[in-house]
């Protein structure tokens, strides 16, 4: 029955969505609609048709509607005010003595925001092939048949698609390593060192911000180790007793969140790494991206 597949494939239609599109809200109405559609014609045609092979049908649905999505979207990604990031997944810190069973299958299903960021930059072919075959695990030809191509023909993408992301792909994080360096980049940040900041970051450091032109943010990538502490302490300096950065999780992984009174200040900030240091920087701030969050 569609209601039976509704609650037992909701959840892998959403990961699927949401790394695709890179949006919550648009991944939890992609999927929505999708079972509003099947539900009206399941009340027309009735309910003759016996349980079909409901989850290779529902991810092709799925799948397709998110292609269809971004090849449209494409102009607007071209029109938008500065780096594009996707909208990140933020939860509190669990309570490792005490966490539910359930929010931890979730954490260790989270993809990380690097990964997220990283899979802007496919086509939408080719981010619909690695996600089915390297997040979910799909053969070859059942992702084939839903996208509609052969099964060499998807074995023969993925082959080009990991030489092409082979220095692009972040590298695996470390989750003690990621949470230590976090506090530390927290304390440098907040205390003034800029040295001790510097020493965090990798030579190869870029900070990206997303403000959509909604909300004030830098508009192009910021590179080199002192340009990108300056502009972090610059953020420090603004923080006080109405804007506060609390430790979360971002994607599975510790990040901040920044909260302020005006919301002015509001940002989910994601760190990821290389060579034990601090690579990248991506700052969200536009408020469209942080409606899904609960900012208190």
């Amino acid at each position: 029955m569609l209601s039976s597949a509704y609650t037992t494939y909701r959840p892998l239609l959403l990961s699927i969505a949401y790394r695709m599109l890179g949006s919550v809200s648009d991944a939890e109405d992609v999927v929505q609609d999708v079972f509003v559609t099947l539900s009206a014609k399941h009340a027309v045609a009735g309910d003759e048709e016996e349980e079909h092979q409901w989850k290779p049908y529902l991810c092709k649905i799925v799948t397709n509607r998110c292609l269809d999505l971004l090849r449209s979207a494409r102009r607007k990604r071209e029109l938008y005010v500065g780096p594009w990031l996707p909208e990140p997944l933020v939860q509190e810190l669990p309570d490792r003595d005490h966490c539910d069973p359930l929010q931890t299958i979730e954490l260790e299903d989270s993809i990380s925001y690097a990964v997220m960021v990283m899979l802007q930059h496919l086509t939408p072919t080719e981010r619909a092939v690695f996600i089915l075959r390297e997040a979910f695990g799909f053969a070859y030809s059942e992702i084939g048949e839903i996208l509609g191509k052969t099964e060499l023909g998807c074995r023969k993408i993925y082959s080009r698609l990991r030489k092409k992301i082979q220095g692009m792909q972040p590298e695996e994080d470390n989750v003690a390593e990621a949470s230590e360096l976090l506090h530390r980049f927290m304390h440098a940040a907040i205390s003034g060192d800029l040295g001790g900041l510097i020493d965090l970051m990798h030579e190869d450091i870029a900070a990206q911000t997303d403000g959509g032109g909604k909300i004030a943010a830098a508009t192009r990538v910021i590179a080199s180790r002192p340009n990108v502490a300056a502009f972090i302490m610059g953020l420090a300096k603004r923080l006080d007793e109405t804007t506060r950065a609390r430790p979360v999780l971002v994607n599975g992984l510790e990040g901040l969140l920044v909260v302020s009174q005006d919301g002015l200040g509001d940002a989910v900030i994601s760190l990821a790494f290389r060579d034990h240091r601090i690579q990248h920087i991506y700052m969200v701030r536009n408020p469209d991206k942080l409606r899904h969050i609960r900012l208190g």
